[in-house]
């Protein structure tokens, strides 16, 4: 039996401009709250997902490390996971995978913590991280275009742990639950797909960040390639009708899901 749990990590300010990329305004701003700056409310929506003796993570949320880094997006009414986790009947300590859809700083900053010395660590100590070989590498090596989303400390303190495992393409991960590499956001972006007894769910993160982003055209000014962002994206869309699956949106602020 699969059972799933949404944990609001917390939300920041996202510019609408960059946020729904080549749509005027006059369209987005219809469809979604916008301040007097130009400034959306979103989310950073995360999943806990259980099956069996799994205790499943899907991305971690911004953490609370880079804080002052990040006060143009001003962060507000952060959570901190552990607590969420523990919330939902568990310990940090029994979370056994952390599946991270991709390394901008958004998705995977709670990934690891301070330690007393002031030492980032992973927030996981048992948990296997599971990040694609393709965005690791895009990581390591980052296009100009990319370099700001990346933080070292939100995950080589995992690389340098051993808990840091590559899928190097679309994977089984349990019976259920099914990892698809996506590009055009950036370079091996993790979609999760997994199926419960009230329905089939996707998880696609940025491939499709909020409800308004299932038109093949409303794409982001934070896509690495929105030719092929797009590509991915309808190559996704094709697969989640097909198979009747509801969307749980990471960055939606106010649609947490939505089926197709």
């Amino acid at each position: 039996m699969v059972k799933f749990h949404i944990i609001e990590s917390g939300y920041f300010m996202g510019d609408g401009g960059v946020m729904f990329g080549p749509i005027p305004k006059k369209y987005w701003s219809i469809k979604y709250k916008v301040d007097e700056q130009n400034m959306c409310v979103m989310s950073m929506r995360c999943l806990f997902i259980e099956t069996g003796d799994r205790k499943i993570l899907v991305d971690t949320g911004l953490g609370d490390k880079h804080v002052s880094k990040l006060r143009f997006y001003k962060p507000f009414d952060q959570r901190n996971i552990p607590n969420e986790i523990r919330k939902i009947g568990y310990e940090p300590e029994e979370v056994t995978d952390v599946i991270l859809t991709h390394l901008h700083f958004d998705h995977c900053g709670a990934s690891t913590m301070l330690n007393e010395y002031g030492e980032a660590i992973p927030t996981f100590p048992n948990a296997t991280y599971w990040v694609s070989l393709k965005q690791w590498k895009n990581y390591r090596n980052p296009s100009l275009f990319e370099k700001g989303s990346f933080f070292p400390d939100n995950i080589e303190p995992v690389f340098r742990s051993g808990q840091l495992q590559f899928v190097m393409e679309d994977q089984m991960l349990y019976d259920t639950i099914r990892l698809e590499l996506y590009d055009g956001h950036t370079p091996g972006q993790i979609v999760v797909l997994f199926d419960t007894e009230e329905g089939n769910f996707a998880f696609p993160g940025d491939v499709v960040p909020t409800s308004l982003n299932i038109a093949l055209s409303w794409l982001s000014a934070y896509d690495d390639n929105l030719s092929l962002a797009m590509d991915e994206k309808k190559r996704f869309l094709d697969k989640a009708k097909k198979e009747h699956r509801t969307l749980v949106f990471y960055h939606d602020a106010y649609t947490p899901m939505a089926k197709l």
